[in-house]
């Protein structure tokens, strides 16, 4: 890629000894760097962090100490993985990484980060935002004890599996103050505040997504109706039954009561000065860091991993790491001081800025010949404070041998 878009050509055994460099400081460098520069942008204050974990597979079934089989948010159930914690601000600037075992749960990875957060860098004031998959008691009460050093939370709650009186009561509509668009309405579960919304645009998705599930679900029946096929809970075939002659069909009962859920969302919160409204909307932000995920995945190419070393799985996503807090934050300088563009937006706009290289046999000198640059182009490397040249220039002059 390197060679075919830039002309630069890197020896690939090169690249795997600088990788052997890349340790544990290397890792806790990038971290603290990642960590410094985003505060240097908040005016040394960062009060909301967001968290979340994905994992990554490999192209190999051989286990060890890290890649190990786990819960794959990949569907690659049969592969060795690495668990990746991320912290974000609600911009998606990085604020540090850790990687975990594939088999870890990522409920158990909220704590050792957090500890390990308050441990090195000095925080203050800090509203730590996380989804349902951190709502383990253990983690809330460690959290709790946190509330004395200025850290207050948001967890998303998984609303269906609270006790049944208390499903009762957020399934009832007149508990919940608002309108019909959107009303919330607060409960207490164990002590603690839950906060449920209720949205009428995300009942209608739900209602969408589920009837789409069940249309395939329907035409697959069609097909064949062999129970062995249906021994998955998984997704829609939560909604289907055996009948009296091992038939399977679909389970109305199970829908009707599923579509009671729709448009509900809940979070746990200890936060005492913000609304509900201001709640959920920083939970909302949370997307940011699956955004996150999407451009490391998918923009940047982090997966699939083809190292099988420890090591190296490490010194891969330590540049994983750095190339998107660089990639982070060139996009929101770009936002700050122009307009909003994806890295991938800023990416094309940037390889159209070329330069044509002319060498005249006469004189021993190469030209360099700059194309025309976009008002973009122009634009970006003026935030970078790159000096972008427009006019032909003398690139060297050649001696003999370099001819």
């Amino acid at each position: 890629m390197l060679e075919e878009d830039f002309g630069i050509s890197l020896n690939l055994d090169m690249v795997y000894q600088m990788m052997n460099k890349l340790d544990d400081r290397a890792e806790k460098k990038a971290n603290d760097i990642a960590y410094r520069n985003t505060l240097k942008l908040f005016k040394n204050k960062i009060d909301v962090i967001f968290f979340d974990c994905t994992t990554i597979y490999f192209e190999s079934f051989k286990e060890d100490d890290l890649k190990e089989n786990g819960y794959s948010k990949d569907n690659k159930f049969g592969q060795p993985q690495v668990l990746m914690a991320l912290m974000v601000t609600k911009e998606g600037l990085p604020i540090g990484y850790k990687i975990f075992n594939g088999s870890k749960y990522e409920g158990d990875t909220l704590i050792p980060v957090l500890k390990e957060l308050k441990t090195s860098y000095d925080l203050d004031k800090v509203i730590f935002v996380a989804d349902a998959g951190m709502t383990k008691e253990g983690n809330l009460k460690a959290l709790e004890k946190l509330e004395s050093e200025g850290l207050e939370y948001i967890v998303g709650a998984r609303i269906k599996n609270l006790p049944r009186v208390l499903t009762e009561q957020v399934l009832d509509h007149n508990n919940y103050r608002g309108n019909e668009e959107f009303k919330t309405a607060q409960f207490n579960y164990k002590g603690r505040n839950l906060i449920v919304s209720y949205s009428k645009n995300r009942a209608e998705k739900d209602s969408f997504d589920r009837q789409k599930g069940i249309e395939r679900i329907k035409k697959k029946l069609k097909k064949s109706k062999n129970p062995e096929e249906y021994l998955s809970n998984y997704g829609n075939r939560k909604y289907l039954k055996l009948e009296g002659d091992a038939t399977i069909v679909l389970d109305e009962d199970k829908i009707k009561a599923n579509s009671r859920w729709d448009g509900l969302h809940g979070v746990i919160s200890n936060c005492k000065n913000l609304t509900h409204r201001d709640i959920l909307e920083q939970y909302t932000n949370l997307w940011e860091v699956e955004n996150a995920f999407r451009v490391t995945k998918h923009d940047l190419k982090v997966r699939p991993v083809f190292h099988w070393k420890p090591e190296r799985v490490r010194a891969h996503l330590i540049i994983s790491f750095v190339a998107y807090t660089l990639v982070k934050h060139l996009e929101y300088r770009v936002k700050l001081q122009y307009v909003k563009m994806s890295p991938e937006k800023i990416r094309q706009v940037l390889l159209r800025v070329q330069t044509s290289i002319l060498y005249s046999k006469q004189k021993n000198i190469r030209y360099a010949l700059p194309s025309k640059s976009s008002q973009e182009a122009k634009k970006i490397y003026k935030i970078l404070e790159v000096p972008l040249k427009t006019t032909p220039y003398i690139l060297e002059k050649c001696s003999a041998r370099q001819k």
